[in-house]
């Protein structure tokens, strides 16, 4: 019994660690719009040249805006359109009667009844300017930017009731990124 209790003792292994590290940082997302020509990169601008006074059926005009993605995440955007309501009195509602074709790159041209873009539409045809007009995203690169050509148009068959009425577009770029 006296061996046994003079026997204990403290036994020890042999260890080893390694560890590894990683820094995750957030992307930014910040899609940006300049009117062509010219513009200036800003969260909002107005298209001037896409303007027109003394509408009648069967007109369009033309219009480019340029697309910029100035985060550092890859971005979709959809283009979605509204517009003011007539005033109180003014008749019809001249933005519901807007038709909107949207295309990608090219250049706008006008006439001094008929605006025409010479890039690749997008979709099949012209759409309502209130709702969607790129409803499925477009993907731009970080830093990337896609020059869209807008051609607004009041069909021959507008309704005698949008005379003397008047209404401002807006054109909303909606970015998103990730799922």
């Amino acid at each position: 019994m006296v061996l046994g209790l003079g026997a204990v003792g403290t036994l020890s292994a042999w260890t080893d660690e390694s560890t590894a590290t990683a820094t995750f940082s957030a992307g930014t997302l910040d899609v940006k719009l300049k009117a062509l020509p010219g513009g200036t990169l800003a969260d909002t601008t107005d298209i001037t040249t896409l303007t027109m006074a003394a509408m009648y059926p069967g007109v369009s005009k033309a219009a480019m805006v340029q697309v910029s993605n100035s985060g550092s995440a890859p971005l979709a955007y959809t283009l979605t359109g509204s517009a003011v309501p007539g005033l109180p009195g003014q008749g019809g509602n001249l933005g519901a009667s807007l038709l909107v074709g949207v295309y990608s790159g090219g250049s706008a041209s006008n006439t001094a009844t008929t605006g025409s873009c010479t890039g690749t539409r997008i979709g099949t045809s012209d759409l309502a300017l209130l709702g969607s007009l790129i409803p499925d995203p477009r993907s731009l690169a970080a830093g990337g930017t896609e020059d869209v050509c807008l051609v607004v148009s009041l069909p021959s068959t507008a309704a005698s009731n949008l005379q003397g009425t008047s209404t401002i577009a807006t054109f909303t770029f909606n970015a998103s990124m990730g799922s």
